[in-house]
């Protein structure tokens, strides 16, 4: 075994969580705006129950991405 597997690992940082999970959000809006493009639905629980979602009904992200583009440059 070397040194370095003998030492304990970093511990999760409380002060990571907001750039974690905004990396989370991009990658699932990115994920969704994907299925949309391509007219696939996505399958999602809610309300206990497993529901399909036509892309007709996925928010579009992209354009929500761009108003808020225009919106900073306002």
């Amino acid at each position: 075994m070397s040194s370095d597997e003998s030492k304990p690992k970093k511990p999760f940082e409380l002060s990571h969580l907001p750039i974690v999970l905004k990396a989370f959000k991009a990658g699932v809006e990115a994920a969704l705006a994907d299925h949309k493009r391509h007219d696939q639905s996505v399958v999602v629980w809610r309300d206990g129950k497993v529901v399909e979602v036509p892309p007709e009904d996925i928010p579009d992200f992209d354009q929500e991405e761009q108003d808020k583009e225009t919106e900073r440059k306002a």
